[in-house]
C-alpha cells in the first residue's frame, strides 16, 4: 500500500466476506450517527440533489461545458456526502462526476473547458477517493497528468520591482499543495514530497519574515495588487482561501506529523483569530464572519458582506478546528 492519510483510511474501502457485495466506508465515528450532522448534510443535499439534475440546471442555463460550476471539487463533494448519508446514489453520482472531470483532463494535465490553464481547476482529491473505490487506472493517470500541470505555479511571492511574481493567492497555493500531496499519497513519489516541502518552506518564509518590512500577522502576506488587481500595494491576506491552503496542509500533517505543517496551521489559527473575523449588526447581531478578505492596513478596502461571507463561515471554522488539535497537542505536552 502506498503512502495514506489518517482521513484516508477513514476513506479507504474494503470489500467483506460473505454475502456483502457493496464495497464499505471507514467512516469517522460521527458518521456512525453519535453525532448529529444534520445541520451540515441537509443542505448538503440539497445542493447535490440540484447539481445533478440536468433539467433544473438547464432551467438555470447551466450547461455542463460550463466551466465556472466546476470551481470546487465536485466527485470529492459527492463521496462525502455517500460516506455521510450510506446512499448508493451518491457513490453513483461521485463516479459519474469522476468520469465526467477524468474526461476533461487535457494531456497537459488542465481542465479543458478552461481557454487559460488555470492551475484552480486542478482538484485531484475526489478522483484519489474514486481510484480507492474503483481502481480505475484513468483516475491515477489524470491525478499524475494534475500533479504535473500544477508544477507551473511558482510558490514564492516576490513583491516588488522586477522581478514581481504579480498574481499570487492563498488559493492558488492551495492548489498546488493538493496536487502534491494527492500525487503523495497515492505513488509515495519523493520528488512530490519535495514539492510540497517546498510550497511549506515557501508558505512558512511569508509568514514569518513577511515581505516589505511587513509585521508578522500569523498569514502569508501578499499585496492586493497581486490578489486583486488595481494600484494598491497594501498588505492583506483572505480567510477562506487560507482555509483552502490549511485543507493540504493537515492531511500532510496527518500522513508525516510534519512540525512544519503543525505550526503553520497554528499561526493560521491565530490570524483568524487576531484579525479573520467581524461582529455583524441589525438582523446579523451577535453573529460572527470571517472576512472574505483582510487588508491590513486599508480597512476601506474590505468589503464586509454577511449574506455572501456566511457561505465561507464552515471552511474557516475547519481551519480553526485544525488549529486547535494542534494547540491541544501543544497544552497537553506541557501538562506532561
Amino acid at each position: 500500500m502506498h503512502g495514506i492519510s489518517l482521513l484516508c483510511l477513514m476513506l479507504l474501502m474494503f470489500s467483506l466476506p460473505g454475502t456483502q457485495a457493496q464495497p464499505q466506508l471507514w467512516q469517522p465515528v460521527h458518521v456512525k450517527g453519535q453525532v448529529n450532522v444534520d445541520w451540515y448534510v441537509q443542505p448538503m443535499l440539497r445542493y447535490a440533489n440540484y447539481i445533478t439534475n440536468p433539467d433544473l440546471m438547464a432551467a438555470d442555463k447551466v450547461t455542463p461545458d460550463k466551466a465556472s460550476q466546476y470551481l470546487y471539487d465536485r466527485p470529492r463533494v459527492l463521496m462525502q456526502l455517500y460516506m455521510f448519508t450510506g446512499d448508493v446514489k451518491w457513490k453513483n453520482e461521485a463516479i459519474a462526476a469522476s468520469k465526467h472531470y477524468i474526461s476533461h483532463i487535457g494531456e497537459d494535465g488542465f481542465f479543458s473547458l478552461v481557454a487559460k490553464k488555470d492551475i484552480k481547476y486542478l482538484m485531484p482529491k475526489g478522483l484519489h477517493y474514486y481510484f480507492q473505490l474503483t481502481q480505475d487506472n484513468e483516475a491515477r493517470k489524470a491525478i499524475a497528468r494534475i500533479y504535473r500541470a500544477s508544477l507551473n505555479w511558482e510558490p514564492q511571492y516576490i513583491g516588488s520591482g522586477v522581478f514581481s511574481t504579480g498574481f499570487w493567492t492563498e488559493r492558488n497555493q492551495a492548489a498546488a499543495l493538493d496536487a502534491a500531496v494527492t500525487y503523495f499519497e497515492l505513488t509515495n513519489d519523493e520528488s512530490a514530497r519535495e514539492r510540497i516541502e517546498d510550497i511549506l518552506s515557501t508558505t512558512t518564509a511569508m509568514v514569518e519574515t513577511p515581505e516589505n518590512n511587513w509585521p508578522q500577522r500569523y498569514c502569508p502576506q501578499h499585496s492586493f495588487k497581486s490578489h486583486e488587481g488595481g494600484a494598491e500595494d497594501d498588505a492583506v491576506c483572505s480567510t477562506w482561501m487560507l482555509a483552502l491552503l490549511a485543507d493540504p496542509i493537515w492531511r500532510y500533517q496527518q500522513i508525516t506529523k510534519s512540525d512544519k505543517a503543525r505550526t503553520l496551521l497554528q499561526h493560521f489559527g491565530q490570524f483568524i483569530l487576531q484579525f479573520g473575523t467581524y461582529t455583524g449588526t441589525d438582523k446579523f447581531a451577535g453573529q460572527v464572519f470571517p472576512k472574505y478578505l483582510v487588508v491590513f492596513d486599508n480597512p476601506q478596502l474590505e468589503e464586509l458582506n454577511p449574506w455572501n461571507d456566511m457561505q465561507h463561515s464552515c471552511d474557516v471554522a475547519a481551519l480553526l478546528g485544525k488549529a486547535l488539535v494542534r494547540q491541544a497537542k501543544l497544552d497537553a505536552s506541557c501538562r506532561v
